[in-house]
C-alpha cells in the first residue's frame, strides 16, 4: 500500500531526483495521518466496490501503482492525475487516493456515464468533486481541441493511466495528447500491452516511441507498459529493479526480465514466477541476484 512505500523512507531515498527536504517530510507525516489507517484496507476495499474485471485486477498491478504514487510524492513530483478510458472509475477511484493538496483528476470517457463515475471515484477516494474534472468527449477530439478543453486548466500530469479506444490512431492520439501535458518526472502507463486482443495498442505505443525518441518505455508487466521522459529514465529504472525484491514482501514473486545487452537502449519486463525460481533473466541466462545479472551483462 502507499502508506508501506512511505514507511521505507531509507529505501527509496536512493531513488530520489534530489535529497528530501524538510517540507517533503511534512508532507509526507500528514498524508500519513491523514491516509495511514484506511490505506491499511484500500485493497480490501478496492476489491469488494469495483469487480475485478474491472481497472486494477491484479495484486501485482496493484502494488506497484501504489509504490510509484508512494515514490512520486517521496521525489516530489507534482502534478495532475489523467485517465483516458475510465469504465466505471475503478483504477481512477484508486489513483486519486494518491492526489495532495490542490492535484486534480481528469477523467475522459464518451462511452460512460461519466457524472456517476465522478461520485464513484469522489466517495471511494474522499476527494471532492469539485477536484474532478470530467469529459464525456472521444480523446482524440480533446487531442485536437486542447488549448480549449484542457489548457484552460493549465493541467500538468505526474500520472497518466491510458485504457481509452483500442484502435491504433486512437492510442497514438492519446500517448501524444498525455505527452504534451507530462510533468517533469511524470509517468504514462498504457494498458493492454502485448495483448493478443488488442495489438494495435502495442504497436501504436512502440510507433509513438520511435518518433518521439526523449519520450522512453522504462518497463513492461502484467500488461501495463510505463513510459517517461529519457531524463528521468534513472529514477524509475532503480525502481523497476527493486521490483522483485519489494513484490516479494508482498508474497508476489515475480521475475524482472533485461530485453537487451548493457550498452543499448532498452526497457525491463516483468512477469509472475512461482516461489524459490530465479528473479532475474537476461539473454540466454537465469539468475538469482541483481549482481549475477550485472556480472553476466558486463562480460557479454
Amino acid at each position: 500500500m502507499i502508506t508501506t512505500c512511505l514507511l521505507k523512507q531509507e529505501k527509496w531515498s536512493c531513488y530520489l531526483l534530489k535529497p528530501i527536504s524538510p517540507l517533503i517530510i511534512t508532507k509526507l507525516k500528514n498524508y500519513q495521518t491523514n491516509y495511514s489507517i484506511k490505506l491499511m484496507n484500500l485493497i480490501q476495499k478496492h476489491q469488494q466496490t469495483f469487480p475485478l474485471n474491472q481497472g486494477i485486477n491484479t495484486l501485482q498491478v496493484w502494488h506497484t501503482f501504489d509504490q510509484l504514487l508512494g515514490l512520486q510524492i517521496l521525489s516530489d513530483i507534482q502534478g495532475d492525475i489523467l485517465e483516458i478510458g475510465v469504465l466505471k472509475g475503478a483504477t481512477i477511484a484508486f489513483l486519486c487516493c494518491s492526489l495532495q493538496n490542490q492535484e486534480r483528476a481528469f477523467l475522459l470517457d464518451p462511452y460512460q456515464d461519466i457524472e456517476a463515475v465522478k461520485q464513484v471515484v469522489s466517495e471511494f477516494s474522499e476527494i471532492d468533486t469539485s477536484r474532478i474534472l470530467t469529459y464525456p468527449i472521444d480523446s482524440r477530439i480533446v487531442a485536437k481541441r486542447h488549448a480549449q478543453l484542457l489548457g484552460i486548466y493549465n493541467p500538468v500530469f505526474r500520472f497518466v493511466h491510458i485504457d481509452g479506444e483500442h484502435s491504433y490512431d486512437a492510442v497514438y492520439s492519446d500517448i501524444g495528447l498525455a505527452y504534451k501535458y507530462l510533468a517533469n518526472g511524470g509517468l504514462i502507463v498504457l494498458d493492454d500491452i502485448f495483448n493478443i486482443a488488442s495489438a494495435c495498442c502495442t504497436q501504436a505505443m512502440f510507433d509513438y516511441l520511435k518518433s518521439n525518441p526523449n519520450l522512453q518505455c522504462v518497463a513492461i508487466g502484467f500488461n501495463k507498459a510505463y513510459l517517461c521522459e529519457s531524463k528521468y529514465v534513472g529514477i524509475y529504472r532503480k525502481f523497476f529493479l527493486s521490483l522483485p525484491s519489494v513484490l516479494e514482501e508482498e508474497g508476489l514473486p515475480i521475475r524482472l526480465c533485461f530485453n537487451d545487452w548493457a550498452y543499448e537502449r532498452g526497457y525491463l519486463t516483468f512477469h509472475s514466477v512461482n516461489e524459490g525460481e530465479p528473479k532475474y533473466q537476461a539473454i540466454n541466462k537465469m539468475c538469482f541476484s541483481l549482481d549475477e545479472i550485472y556480472d553476466y551483462l558486463s562480460i557479454a
